[in-house]
Protein backbone atom coordinates (compact mmCIF):
# COMPACT_ATOMS: atom_id res chain seq x y z
CA UNK A 1 0.00 0.00 0.00
CA UNK A 2 1.46 3.73 -0.71
CA UNK A 3 -0.30 6.73 -0.42
CA UNK A 4 0.05 8.13 -4.50
CA UNK A 5 2.83 7.33 -6.76
CA UNK A 6 5.65 9.62 -5.36
CA UNK A 7 9.28 9.26 -5.85
CA UNK A 8 9.92 6.86 -2.41
CA UNK A 9 6.46 4.62 -3.51
CA UNK A 10 7.94 4.49 -7.23
CA UNK A 11 11.11 2.95 -6.71
CA UNK A 12 10.15 1.21 -2.99
CA UNK A 13 7.43 -0.60 -3.85
CA UNK A 14 5.83 0.10 -7.39
CA UNK A 15 8.94 -0.82 -9.35
CA UNK A 16 10.54 -3.66 -7.26
CA UNK A 17 6.98 -5.23 -7.26
CA UNK A 18 6.24 -5.44 -10.75
CA UNK A 19 9.37 -7.14 -11.16
CA UNK A 20 8.44 -9.44 -8.48
CA UNK A 21 5.60 -10.50 -10.39
CA UNK A 22 7.38 -10.83 -13.46
CA UNK A 23 10.24 -12.41 -12.04
CA UNK A 24 8.99 -14.80 -9.44
CA UNK A 25 5.01 -14.80 -9.93
CA UNK A 26 4.33 -13.17 -6.67
CA UNK A 27 0.74 -12.09 -6.81
CA UNK A 28 0.56 -8.72 -5.86
CA UNK A 29 -2.58 -6.00 -4.85
CA UNK A 30 -2.23 -2.67 -4.67
CA UNK A 31 -3.98 0.42 -2.81
CA UNK A 32 -3.05 3.99 -3.51
CA UNK A 33 -6.30 5.04 -2.37
CA UNK A 34 -5.43 5.88 1.81
CA UNK A 35 -9.38 6.39 2.27
CA UNK A 36 -10.28 2.33 1.68
CA UNK A 37 -6.72 1.23 4.41
CA UNK A 38 -9.13 1.01 7.20
CA UNK A 39 -11.66 -0.85 5.42
CA UNK A 40 -9.98 -3.42 3.14
CA UNK A 41 -10.63 -7.36 3.81
CA UNK A 42 -7.19 -8.13 5.02
CA UNK A 43 -8.25 -11.86 5.09
CA UNK A 44 -7.28 -12.16 1.70
CA UNK A 45 -3.67 -11.44 2.01
CA UNK A 46 -0.72 -13.46 3.52
CA UNK A 47 1.49 -10.12 4.03
CA UNK A 48 0.96 -5.98 4.17
CA UNK A 49 3.92 -4.51 2.73
CA UNK A 50 3.90 -0.43 2.92
CA UNK A 51 6.47 2.26 3.37
CA UNK A 52 6.93 4.60 6.52
CA UNK A 53 3.91 4.26 8.24
CA UNK A 54 0.01 3.17 7.39
CA UNK A 55 -1.19 6.84 7.00
CA UNK A 56 -3.70 9.20 8.62
CA UNK A 57 -5.63 5.60 9.90
CA UNK A 58 -3.11 3.68 10.92
CA UNK A 59 -4.36 3.32 14.75
CA UNK A 60 -7.84 1.80 12.93
CA UNK A 61 -5.57 -0.34 10.73
CA UNK A 62 -3.03 -1.90 13.00
CA UNK A 63 -5.38 -3.47 15.38
CA UNK A 64 -6.99 -4.85 11.67
CA UNK A 65 -4.04 -6.48 11.30
CA UNK A 66 -3.16 -8.04 14.87
CA UNK A 67 -6.73 -9.64 14.43
CA UNK A 68 -5.94 -11.24 11.21
CA UNK A 69 -2.32 -12.24 12.34
CA UNK A 70 -1.58 -10.83 8.96
CA UNK A 71 2.20 -9.91 8.37
CA UNK A 72 3.11 -6.54 8.13
CA UNK A 73 6.40 -5.55 6.79
CA UNK A 74 7.26 -1.74 6.57
CA UNK A 75 9.70 -0.35 4.31
CA UNK A 76 11.70 3.10 5.05
CA UNK A 77 14.26 4.63 2.63
CA UNK A 78 15.13 7.99 4.99
CA UNK A 79 15.11 9.37 8.38
CA UNK A 80 11.88 10.63 10.24
CA UNK A 81 14.02 13.52 12.05
CA UNK A 82 13.95 15.94 9.36
CA UNK A 83 15.75 19.58 9.74
CA UNK A 84 13.75 22.41 9.57
CA UNK A 85 14.75 23.45 6.49
CA UNK A 86 12.90 20.75 4.81
CA UNK A 87 9.73 22.18 3.28
CA UNK A 88 7.62 18.71 5.36
CA UNK A 89 9.17 19.55 8.49
CA UNK A 90 5.68 21.06 10.58
CA UNK A 91 4.18 18.25 9.01
CA UNK A 92 6.46 15.51 10.38
CA UNK A 93 7.08 16.59 13.31
CA UNK A 94 3.24 16.89 13.97
CA UNK A 95 1.90 13.03 12.36
CA UNK A 96 4.37 11.71 10.65
CA UNK A 97 7.63 11.37 12.93
CA UNK A 98 6.05 9.12 15.71
CA UNK A 99 3.80 7.15 13.05
CA UNK A 100 6.79 5.73 11.27
CA UNK A 101 8.00 5.02 14.82
CA UNK A 102 5.11 2.91 16.16
CA UNK A 103 5.10 1.18 12.76
CA UNK A 104 8.55 0.56 12.89
CA UNK A 105 7.91 -1.45 15.97
CA UNK A 106 4.91 -2.99 15.47
CA UNK A 107 6.19 -4.44 12.04
CA UNK A 108 7.32 -7.98 11.80
CA UNK A 109 9.58 -6.74 9.39
CA UNK A 110 11.89 -4.56 8.32
CA UNK A 111 13.82 -3.17 4.52
CA UNK A 112 15.81 -0.18 4.30
CA UNK A 113 18.48 0.87 2.02
CA UNK A 114 21.75 1.50 3.62
CA UNK A 115 23.40 0.27 6.84
CA UNK A 116 23.45 3.53 8.22
CA UNK A 117 19.76 3.90 8.35
CA UNK A 118 19.79 0.31 9.73
CA UNK A 119 21.36 1.54 12.46
CA UNK A 120 18.45 3.93 13.03
CA UNK A 121 16.00 1.55 12.61
CA UNK A 122 17.46 -1.35 14.74
CA UNK A 123 16.14 1.21 17.37
CA UNK A 124 12.55 -0.06 16.75
CA UNK A 125 12.74 -3.45 15.21
CA UNK A 126 15.52 -5.79 15.42
CA UNK A 127 14.41 -7.74 12.50
CA UNK A 128 15.44 -5.18 9.53
CA UNK A 129 16.97 -6.25 6.17
CA UNK A 130 19.05 -3.87 3.70
CA UNK A 131 17.56 -3.78 0.13
CA UNK A 132 19.62 -0.81 -1.79
CA UNK A 133 18.03 0.82 -4.28
CA UNK A 134 17.84 -0.35 -7.98
CA UNK A 135 16.01 0.73 -10.69
CA UNK A 136 14.36 -1.43 -13.69
CA UNK A 137 16.47 -0.51 -16.54
CA UNK A 138 14.05 -1.92 -19.16
CA UNK A 139 11.69 1.42 -17.76
CA UNK A 140 11.08 3.90 -20.42
CA UNK A 141 12.59 6.57 -18.71
CA UNK A 142 15.89 4.61 -18.51
CA UNK A 143 16.03 4.20 -22.54
CA UNK A 144 15.69 7.40 -24.03
CA UNK A 145 17.94 9.29 -26.52
CA UNK A 146 18.48 12.60 -27.00
CA UNK A 147 21.04 15.10 -29.41
CA UNK A 148 22.54 17.73 -27.34
CA UNK A 149 25.79 19.19 -26.66
CA UNK A 150 28.04 18.65 -23.79
CA UNK A 151 26.29 18.89 -20.36
CA UNK A 152 26.91 19.27 -16.71
CA UNK A 153 23.14 18.54 -14.83
CA UNK A 154 21.88 17.80 -11.73
CA UNK A 155 18.34 16.26 -10.90
CA UNK A 156 16.47 16.45 -7.91
CA UNK A 157 13.59 18.16 -5.96
CA UNK A 158 12.87 20.95 -3.13
CA UNK A 159 14.66 19.64 -0.64
CA UNK A 160 17.12 19.76 -1.90
CA UNK A 161 17.58 23.89 -1.72
CA UNK A 162 20.53 23.70 0.71
CA UNK A 163 22.40 20.84 -1.57
CA UNK A 164 22.29 23.16 -3.84
CA UNK A 165 24.20 26.32 -2.05
CA UNK A 166 27.01 24.12 -1.87
CA UNK A 167 27.29 24.55 -6.15
CA UNK A 168 27.16 28.18 -5.46
CA UNK A 169 29.95 30.15 -8.06
CA UNK A 170 31.35 27.19 -9.06
CA UNK A 171 29.54 25.91 -12.21
CA UNK A 172 29.71 29.19 -14.26
CA UNK A 173 33.59 29.14 -14.62
CA UNK A 174 33.35 25.48 -15.89
CA UNK A 175 30.49 26.09 -18.49
CA UNK A 176 32.08 29.45 -19.75
CA UNK A 177 35.53 28.19 -20.36
CA UNK A 178 34.63 24.65 -21.35
CA UNK A 179 31.59 25.40 -23.56
CA UNK A 180 29.07 23.10 -21.43
CA UNK A 181 25.52 23.89 -21.05
CA UNK A 182 24.31 23.17 -17.17
CA UNK A 183 20.76 21.83 -16.92
CA UNK A 184 18.64 21.48 -13.44
CA UNK A 185 16.21 18.60 -13.89
CA UNK A 186 12.82 19.05 -11.62
CA UNK A 187 12.54 22.68 -11.84
CA UNK A 188 9.22 24.82 -11.56
CA UNK A 189 8.92 27.64 -13.18
CA UNK A 190 6.47 29.70 -11.22
CA UNK A 191 8.17 28.64 -7.73
CA UNK A 192 10.31 31.44 -6.17
CA UNK A 193 12.42 28.52 -3.84
CA UNK A 194 13.13 27.59 -7.50
CA UNK A 195 14.16 30.82 -8.46
CA UNK A 196 16.49 30.94 -5.56
CA UNK A 197 18.19 27.37 -6.26
CA UNK A 198 18.33 28.41 -9.66
CA UNK A 199 20.27 31.78 -8.59
CA UNK A 200 22.78 29.91 -6.55
CA UNK A 201 24.37 28.05 -9.56
CA UNK A 202 23.93 31.17 -12.01
CA UNK A 203 24.30 34.49 -9.71
CA UNK A 204 21.44 35.75 -11.92
CA UNK A 205 18.30 36.88 -11.83
CA UNK A 206 15.86 34.73 -14.27
CA UNK A 207 15.65 37.80 -16.86
CA UNK A 208 18.67 37.33 -16.81
CA UNK A 209 18.91 33.75 -17.31
CA UNK A 210 22.67 32.89 -19.02
CA UNK A 211 22.86 30.79 -22.08
CA UNK A 212 25.08 28.14 -20.93
CA UNK A 213 21.84 27.23 -18.29
CA UNK A 214 19.17 25.46 -18.92
CA UNK A 215 15.81 23.35 -17.18
CA UNK A 216 13.63 20.93 -17.07
CA UNK A 217 10.01 21.52 -15.63
CA UNK A 218 9.51 18.57 -12.80
CA UNK A 219 7.58 15.47 -13.88
CA UNK A 220 6.51 12.39 -12.31
CA UNK A 221 8.48 9.47 -11.01
CA UNK A 222 8.34 7.19 -14.27
CA UNK A 223 9.32 10.17 -16.48
CA UNK A 224 12.45 12.19 -14.81
CA UNK A 225 14.95 9.60 -15.26
CA UNK A 226 14.60 10.51 -19.14
CA UNK A 227 16.53 14.10 -17.92
CA UNK A 228 19.41 12.18 -17.68
CA UNK A 229 19.97 11.57 -21.16
CA UNK A 230 20.64 15.07 -21.87
CA UNK A 231 23.49 14.76 -19.56
CA UNK A 232 26.95 13.88 -19.85
CA UNK A 233 28.15 14.13 -16.51
CA UNK A 234 26.05 14.41 -13.22
CA UNK A 235 26.19 16.20 -10.15
CA UNK A 236 24.98 14.96 -6.63
CA UNK A 237 25.97 17.98 -4.60
CA UNK A 238 25.03 16.41 -0.52
CA UNK A 239 25.12 19.01 2.46
CA UNK A 240 26.90 16.44 5.51
CA UNK A 241 23.91 16.99 8.32
CA UNK A 242 22.67 14.49 9.80
CA UNK A 243 19.37 13.45 7.88
CA UNK A 244 21.43 13.05 5.03
CA UNK A 245 23.63 10.29 6.38
CA UNK A 246 20.41 8.01 6.15
CA UNK A 247 19.18 9.08 2.94
CA UNK A 248 19.96 6.77 -0.34
CA UNK A 249 22.79 6.72 -3.02
CA UNK A 250 20.02 7.00 -5.71
CA UNK A 251 21.23 9.73 -7.85
CA UNK A 252 24.79 7.65 -8.67
CA UNK A 253 22.16 4.62 -10.09
CA UNK A 254 20.40 7.42 -11.58
CA UNK A 255 23.59 8.32 -13.44
CA UNK A 256 24.70 5.17 -14.26
CA UNK A 257 21.39 3.84 -15.85
CA UNK A 258 22.43 6.20 -18.69
CA UNK A 259 26.46 5.47 -17.86
CA UNK A 260 27.57 8.78 -16.99
CA UNK A 261 30.14 9.45 -14.16
CA UNK A 262 28.94 11.52 -11.60
CA UNK A 263 30.64 14.03 -9.17
CA UNK A 264 29.48 13.74 -4.93
CA UNK A 265 30.11 15.41 -2.30
CA UNK A 266 32.36 12.90 0.08
CA UNK A 267 29.79 12.48 2.55
CA UNK A 268 27.77 9.61 3.21
CA UNK A 269 25.31 7.91 1.92
CA UNK A 270 27.12 8.50 -1.11
CA UNK A 271 31.03 7.04 0.47
CA UNK A 272 29.32 3.50 0.63
CA UNK A 273 30.70 4.26 -3.51
CA UNK A 274 34.42 4.07 -2.72
CA UNK A 275 35.04 1.50 -4.94
CA UNK A 276 32.71 3.06 -7.90
CA UNK A 277 35.62 4.30 -10.40
CA UNK A 278 32.47 6.07 -12.21
CA UNK A 279 31.52 8.30 -8.74
CA UNK A 280 33.55 11.21 -8.11
CA UNK A 281 34.44 12.31 -4.46
CA UNK A 282 34.52 16.03 -4.56
CA UNK A 283 36.38 17.17 -1.09
CA UNK A 284 35.95 20.74 0.99
CA UNK A 285 33.46 21.75 -1.51
CA UNK A 286 35.86 22.21 -4.42
CA UNK A 287 33.53 21.25 -7.52
CA UNK A 288 36.16 22.83 -9.96
CA UNK A 289 37.86 19.15 -10.16
CA UNK A 290 34.84 18.98 -12.64
CA UNK A 291 37.26 20.51 -14.76
CA UNK A 292 40.09 17.69 -14.76
CA UNK A 293 37.52 15.15 -15.99
CA UNK A 294 36.25 16.83 -18.87
CA UNK A 295 40.32 17.37 -19.80
CA UNK A 296 41.19 13.77 -19.56
CA UNK A 297 38.54 12.27 -21.63
CA UNK A 298 37.68 9.99 -19.55
CA UNK A 299 34.17 10.84 -19.33
CA UNK A 300 32.71 8.02 -21.44
CA UNK A 301 35.28 5.25 -19.64
CA UNK A 302 34.12 6.47 -16.21
CA UNK A 303 30.55 6.32 -17.30
CA UNK A 304 30.47 2.89 -18.08
CA UNK A 305 32.42 2.20 -14.67
CA UNK A 306 29.59 3.84 -12.70
CA UNK A 307 27.24 1.87 -14.96
CA UNK A 308 29.23 -1.52 -14.58
CA UNK A 309 29.77 -1.19 -10.71
CA UNK A 310 25.78 -0.32 -9.92
CA UNK A 311 24.58 -3.20 -12.33
CA UNK A 312 26.58 -5.34 -10.40
CA UNK A 313 25.88 -4.01 -6.73
CA UNK A 314 22.00 -2.90 -7.18
CA UNK A 315 20.55 -5.04 -9.61
CA UNK A 316 17.05 -4.91 -9.00
CA UNK A 317 16.27 -9.14 -9.86
CA UNK A 318 19.21 -9.99 -7.00
CA UNK A 319 17.83 -7.77 -4.61
CA UNK A 320 14.28 -8.47 -4.99
CA UNK A 321 15.48 -12.37 -4.65
CA UNK A 322 16.36 -11.18 -0.98
CA UNK A 323 13.05 -8.91 -0.75
CA UNK A 324 10.94 -12.94 -1.67
CA UNK A 325 13.08 -13.99 1.29
CA UNK A 326 11.78 -11.54 3.58
CA UNK A 327 8.33 -12.00 2.65
CA UNK A 328 8.40 -15.93 3.21
CA UNK A 329 9.59 -15.56 6.38
CA UNK A 330 6.96 -13.35 8.01
CA UNK A 331 4.17 -15.35 6.03
CA UNK A 332 3.29 -17.86 9.20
Amino acid sequence: MFDGLSGVAFHRLYTPYVRLQIDEGVTVDVSTNIEEWASLDYSKYDVLVTNRWLGKYQYNILPLLEKEKLPFVIDVDDYWVIPKHNPSYQFYRAYIKNGIKDALSFADAVTCTTEQLKQKVLEFNENVTILPNALDLTQAQWNQETEHKPTIGWVGGLSHTYDIQLLRDQIEPICTEKGYRFIMGGHHERHKAWADMEKFITNQDRKNRPDWFDKREGTTADKYGAFYSEIDIALGPLTGDKFNRYKSELKILEAAAYKLPIFVSEVEPYTNHRDNEGCLFVKNNDWSVIRNLIESGDVQKLGQANYDYCNQHHDIKEINKTRLKVLNSVCR
